[in-house]
């Protein structure tokens, strides 16, 4: 009897041994790597914070300019009244420039009208006039135009963000196991309306002796909300990126690699935010935070 006690105690001990997470030694390499990655993703808000405006198409003509009497205004300094209009048919989408107004495309070709194609990833091609450049873009089946300015005053009125102090207690060894087929699943976004996404697999692990599980994207984008959303962090949760395993297995995750969204410093975004299944009931006290960097 006391043998069979002494058994099952050494066997609850070693399950619960399985559940601490194990303690990463953070060499100096690994905050190296996690700094530079930061960085990067700091230089890569630029294309962001050009963001000037994004305005639904549900007229048959929307123009835009600076003039209060186009259907889309863009306040931009020294901008002309009107730049043109994009056009809705029940066969075409088309952009026509205003007479005498420079507008190129891509290849720096200068043009007068065009029709604006809608590519698999639902955007039209990208035309320009002087620092702003604008394309039509496809969110929840509805076409919208996004504008950006490269001289946009967000861009130096932003100073980052901070982050929490790396921790290697949100450093897990996961599992990660692929679907059998890739899911589609509505989630909710910045425009208020419902959108989809894929999922190839799912993540799990666990913290203080709770199991945990994540939804991954495809490329191994992970959306993750907690305790901290609407805190110390965005509300609308965050986003990451893991190393998906050619097949099931094991996987580190890092959530010291967890960023605010673009929708966390720019009105002009349409971000996803996390699905129920990837909120998790703990305070992440890791990655960026949301408070700006005085």
């Amino acid at each position: 009897m006391k043998k069979h006690i002494l058994i099952g105690c050494f066997l609850t001990l070693f399950l619960n041994c399985k559940e601490v997470n194990k303690q990463y030694h953070l060499e100096d390499s690994y905050v190296k790597a996690l700094n530079e990655n930061r960085k990067i993703r700091a230089k890569n808000r630029v294309k962001y914070l050009e963001l000037t405006g994004l305005f639904k198409l549900d007229s048959t003509t929307n123009s835009f300019g600076k003039a209060a009497s186009n259907q889309f205004v863009l306040s931009i300094k020294n901008l002309v009244p009107r730049i043109g209009s994009i056009d809705l048919s029940k066969n075409e989408l088309r952009f026509n420039a205003v007479k005498d107004i420079k507008v190129t495309n891509t290849f720096g070709e200068e043009i007068q009208t065009i029709a604006l194609h809608i590519d698999a990833n639902g955007n039209s091609a990208q035309l320009f006039h002087k620092q702003i450049k604008w394309q039509v873009i496809t969110r929840s089946g509805e076409l919208y135009l996004r504008v950006w300015d490269s001289k946009n005053p967000a861009i130096q009125a932003f100073k980052g963000f901070k982050s929490y102090e790396i921790n290697n207690e949100f450093i897990f060894d996961a599992e990660f196991s692929y679907f059998e087929t890739k899911r589609i699943e509505t989630v909710e976004s910045k425009l208020g309306i419902p959108d989809v996404t894929d999922f190839i697999g799912q993540l799990r692990f666990r913290y203080k002796g709770k199991a945990f599980s994540l939804d991954v994207g495809s490329g191994g984008f992970v959306m993750v909300g907690d305790l901290t959303s609407g805190e110390t962090t965005y509300g609308g949760g965050r986003y990451m990126y893991i190393e998906l395993p050619k097949t099931n297995g094991s996987v580190t995750l890092d959530f010291n690699y967890l960023y605010n969204p673009p929708c966390a410093y720019s009105e002009f975004t349409t971000c996803l935010y996390p699905p129920r299944q990837n909120q998790l009931d703990f305070r992440l006290k890791a990655g960026e935070r949301l408070e700006e960097t005085l």
